[in-house]
């Protein structure tokens, strides 16, 4: 395992995040998570409708973990069990809602943004612990604070179901519909639907290992 690498790989990423819509409209949000149990990955990939908040479909998926956990590479860890959750899915989604960091991060590329990047999707991240940079201002459930990271926003604290959570954008989606889209899709839990359901559905895979 080198650091470095990893590090030099997020950079060089990070400079393909794009954050501009790259979209006209959002009907379907795929959320993805993962559980561990010793050396194995439990992925969960879970289409949601924007409208309605039905789930449409879900897949999980496992895969053998060869990285310990560090603070702030978390994509090379569960990179590999997510995406062969993702591609299981039958149904189409017009984005990924990760639970983890987009551009909130120290080399601007978190697991969002890596793995928008590298499929090419837009997609958020939203992540129950502040990586870097910090909170302007107090969060409340009507307004949102600012996250700032060397003198720039790079996404809200979100004040839902009685903790804060941290939006930020991980590639082709901009920093207003980021939270837009996570106070659409949250109903009364700290966490927005897409990603709170692959939470359950990653945590029911690995019970069932």
């Amino acid at each position: 395992m080198n650091l470095t690498r990893f590090a030099e790989v997020q950079k060089r990423l990070s400079r393909r995040v794009v954050l501009e819509d790259g979209f006209e409209e959002v009907e379907r949000i795929a959320g993805v998570d993962a559980a561990y149990s010793e050396d194995a990955c439990f992925a969960a990939a879970v289409v949601v409708e924007l409208k309605t908040l039905r789930t449409v479909e879900e897949k999980t998926a496992m895969q053998k973990v060869h990285v310990p956990y560090i603070p702030g590479f978390f994509a090379f860890r569960e990179m590999g069990a997510v995406i062969k959750a993702l591609r299981r899915l039958r149904s189409g989604y017009d984005l990924l809602m990760v639970e983890g960091h987009g551009i909130a991060h120290p080399s601007g590329c978190g697991f969002a943004s890596h793995l928008g990047v590298l499929l090419r999707r837009p997609s958020i991240g939203v992540a129950k612990r502040l990586l870097c940079g910090s909170v302007r201002g107090t969060p409340s459930p009507e307004r949102p604070a600012e996250v700032v990271l060397n003198g720039k926003v790079v996404g809200y604290a979100v004040k839902s179901g009685g903790r804060v959570i941290y939006v930020s954008p991980g590639n082709m989606v901009s920093l207003t519909t980021a939270l837009e889209v996570v106070k659409r899709t949250t109903l009364g839990h700290a966490l927005p639907e897409p990603v709170r359901r692959a939470h359950l559905l990653a945590a029911r895979a690995r019970r069932g290992y």
